[in-house]
């Protein structure tokens, strides 16, 4: 089995993507390092526009921390570096000067947040988006290499977790639902003035006026805690935001894959992804969202039993190392990824817990 050696460039917060993929390489058993180059991308909205105005101010600032990714990538000599989205097509291209490995970005955005589109002009050797019709623009008309690629559930964080009477004082629920608070999550949460809803996340701006607001904890959740505040919930909805085209978001894939019940956005990608109404309940209108979230309110063994189909689809075909795998594939590197002893990532059907798991929701 070849370990590869991997440098990640992105932010290395609690349930940030870069380091949702970092965790889950280290376990497949690859040789991982660290880099966070852009200083304007950081968690919280002060520092983040601290930092993104002195970077702006101070061009210099943000041209040496780019150095470091540069020095890293020359020290390390890897086989692979994935970027962030924000990196400057100079720094690709002497990334590609310094070293023989193959540079790559996975975009999990929506196509309105590529920015300065740095993302178009980088030598890349790949890009992985999950938005169908970015692969087909980037394609067919800049000639890019370009691959539909969806985001996944992290198992080493989202899994079925036991919750206490203390859990389900914290966390319990009717409905629950999270992210940032913007005008579009807002209007579609509206029509559940009156419900036990809470909204998890620590972005809700001032000069938003609306009534669900209210409902706003104003607590940043993460890893189990998430899970629990998942699992806790009657009914998980899940509001994509409306930039995305035609691609899921990730919360779609850490709701199923800690075996929690929602109801999704339809999205044109989504039956490929799960089986709507099955696995995955979906609602296209806020009116069709409100009469499902009654109907599955009153409906508790049905919202088990599509939880737990979504659970063992999320599982065995949704993963990172799934995803991980088909980018060394593309790339040309090995397919195969190693495993360490101390924390090993399983395939579900290779899984006695899981097998177990599956025979007990009768599947």
């Amino acid at each position: 089995m070849r370990h590869l050696r991997v440098i990640i460039d992105g932010p290395q917060f609690p349930d940030s993507f870069q380091r949702s993929i970092s965790d889950n390489l280290k376990a497949m058993g690859h040789e991982v390092t660290c880099v966070q180059s852009n200083l304007s991308r950081r968690p919280g909205r002060i520092r983040y526009a601290l930092r993104s105005h002195l970077a702006k101010a101070v061009p210099a600032l943000e041209r040496a921390s780019w150095r470091r990714l540069i020095r890293t990538t020359r020290a390390v000599h890897p086989d692979l570096v994935l970027t962030d989205w924000y990196t400057p097509p100079e720094v690709v291209r002497e990334l590609k000067d310094v070293c023989t490995a193959k540079v790559a970005c996975w975009y999990v955005d929506s196509p309105m947040n590529l920015g300065r589109m740095y993302l178009l002009a980088c030598p890349y050797d790949a890009v992985f988006t999950k938005e169908t019709s970015l692969v087909a623009a980037l394609r067919e008309k800049l000639g890019l290499q370009a691959h539909y690629l969806p985001e996944c559930c992290n198992p080493l964080a989202y899994r079925r977790v036991a919750l206490s009477e203390q859990d389900y004082t914290k966390y319990g629920c009717d409905l629950a639902a999270m992210g940032s608070m913007h005008y579009w999550r807002a209007r579609m949460l509206e029509v559940f003035e009156g419900y036990d809803l809470k909204i998890w996340g620590t972005n809700c701006p001032p000069w938003l006026v609306s009534p669900a607001r209210q409902h706003y904890t104003n607590r940043y959740v993460a890893g189990e805690a998430k899970a629990k505040a998942l699992l806790a919930a009657k009914i998980v909805i899940n509001i994509i935001h409306l930039a995305e085209i035609d691609g899921v978001n990730g919360a779609l894939f850490q709701i199923a894959g800690c075996g929690a019940f929602q109801i999704a956005d339809w999205k044109p990608s989504l039956p490929k992804l799960f089986e709507p109404e099955r696995e995955i309940v979906t609602f296209r209108t806020r009116q069709e969202l409100k009469e499902k979230v009654d109907y599955y309110l009153a409906h508790p063994e049905e919202r088990r039993e599509i939880a737990g189909r979504a659970y063992v689809r999320a599982q065995r075909e949704h993963t990172y190392e799934k995803r991980l795998g088909r980018i060394f594939e593309v790339l040309g590197l090995a397919t195969q990824a190693g495993r360490n002893q101390s924390g090993s990532v399983e395939s579900l059907t290779e899984s006695r817990t899981e097998k177990r798991e599956m025979s007990s929701l009768g599947l």
